[in-house]
């Protein structure tokens, strides 16, 4: 079985460097190995008893998929690759015989991070590489150099460079590289720019003709007058801007909405303190001065909120929770336009039950208030299922 995998090998590596290599053949070699590899526990290899021509076979011909999958075009593929050649590279390095493909695969490996813009992942496979590599090995540094590139904003440097890249799998994810500078600089260009005369971005966009630029400029929806000889990155000034009015109202109510569950229980919650402090009151744990200094501050910021909740109410079109709080809307009105709001710490004990009961009947309306409020938003979420159920029947129907 190893000599199968070894002859497997030496026939994709044949067929790969033929003038005209075939990839359908390519792609069955390679899955013969892969059924091959799984019977002969390859990926699985015990480290104490390990068969280094059949390892060194099984790592030329993933090098040789890897390469295979850059020549289809299949770039998940080639990312397969290379994640099981890192077991190979690294985990077993010190079993095997280092590979001539090792770099140029890192470095192919690189340039596809860069093409698509995933800047993390590519530093984290760089860690991986031999800081000795980085500017003494060919393929890295160029990898290295792109990126720094990038981060300056020197893509004429990436465009120059060009010319001196080797190899098709090389050219393929720097034109890819390209096509991302290039989308990069138009969205840039869209923001920055009415217009620019067909000269100007073509240069800019490193496009070699006129038609490039047409193509690409249909792509991006530009308008071209070949007429002015200018490209237009912006709309008709006569086209209409759809805004979701509907949406934004819905979803303002639905904030609104919460909004007054909240408030009431702030209110709630306020009259719970009241009650309170009347207590202490009561048992002596607080004394008269400290009590009405205490509670004033809160009198108007409490008819305040409620007011506010009365005008959340009645914005939402709430008609019963409307009605429900208008007596006590007026009978606070009443109050501080007969300057009857505020606690007098000599009169408080003489009408400290009054004030008791005042506070317990605006606890129990609270309550009712906010059970109202959740009741009908249940009925609101109950109506608006049935009726996902019903428009679902009817689809199906």
């Amino acid at each position: 079985m190893a000599n199968q995998v070894q002859q497997l090998r030496d026939q994709l590596k044949a067929e790969m460097s033929s003038p005209s290599p075939s990839l359908n053949k390519c792609n069955d070699l390679l899955a013969r190995s892969k059924i091959a590899f799984i019977q002969l526990g390859v990926f699985t290899p015990n480290l104490k008893n390990i068969n280094v021509d059949l390892m060194v076979a099984a790592r030329d011909i993933l090098e040789a998929g890897a390469y295979y999958s850059v020549r289809a075009k299949d770039i998940e593929s080639f990312e397969r690759y290379i994640a099981q050649l890192n077991t190979f590279y690294h985990d077993l390095a010190s079993k095997l015989p280092p590979s001539q493909q090792m770099y140029p695969l890192t470095a192919l490996n690189l340039l596809r991070l860069l093409s698509q813009n995933r800047l993390s992942d590519f530093h984290t496979a760089l860690e991986g590489v031999d800081p000795d590599q980085l500017q003494t090995n060919p393929y890295i540094k160029q990898a290295v150099d792109l990126e720094q590139f990038l981060m300056e904003g020197s893509y004429n440097k990436v465009w120059s460079t060009r010319s001196s890249v080797q190899g098709e799998e090389f050219l393929f994810f720097y034109d890819i590289l390209i096509n991302t500078i290039r989308n990069e600089i138009a969205s840039c260009s869209e923001k920055a720019y009415e217009s620019l005369p067909l000269q100007d971005a073509g240069t800019l966009l490193f496009l070699k003709n006129t038609k490039e630029l047409l193509n690409f400029a249909q792509e991006r929806g530009w308008k071209v007058h070949p007429g002015e000889q200018m490209v237009y990155f912006g709309s008709d000034d006569n086209a209409a801007v759809e805004i979701p009015q509907e949406q934004i109202i819905t979803q303002t109510l639905v904030y609104a909405r919460e909004l007054e569950l909240v408030m009431a229980a702030l209110l709630l919650f306020a009259m719970v303190f009241f009650v309170i402090m009347f207590s202490d009151l009561e048992c002596d744990y607080i004394n008269p001065i400290d009590l009405c200094n205490k509670l004033n501050q809160f009198v108007l910021p409490e008819m305040a909120t409620h007011a506010f909740l009365f005008f959340m109410f009645l914005i939402n079109g709430s008609w019963l929770a409307v009605l429900l709080n208008l007596p006590l809307v007026g009978y606070n009105v009443k109050k501080v336009l007969n300057s009857q709001h505020m606690y007098d710490a000599t009169e408080i004990f003489r009408t400290l039950s009054i004030h008791k009961k005042e506070c317990f009947i605006k606890v129990a309306f609270y309550l009712i208030v906010s059970r109202v409020r959740v009741s009908i938003r249940c009925a609101g979420v109950a109506d608006a299922k049935r009726l996902c159920r019903v428009s679902s029947t009817t689809y199906t129907e």
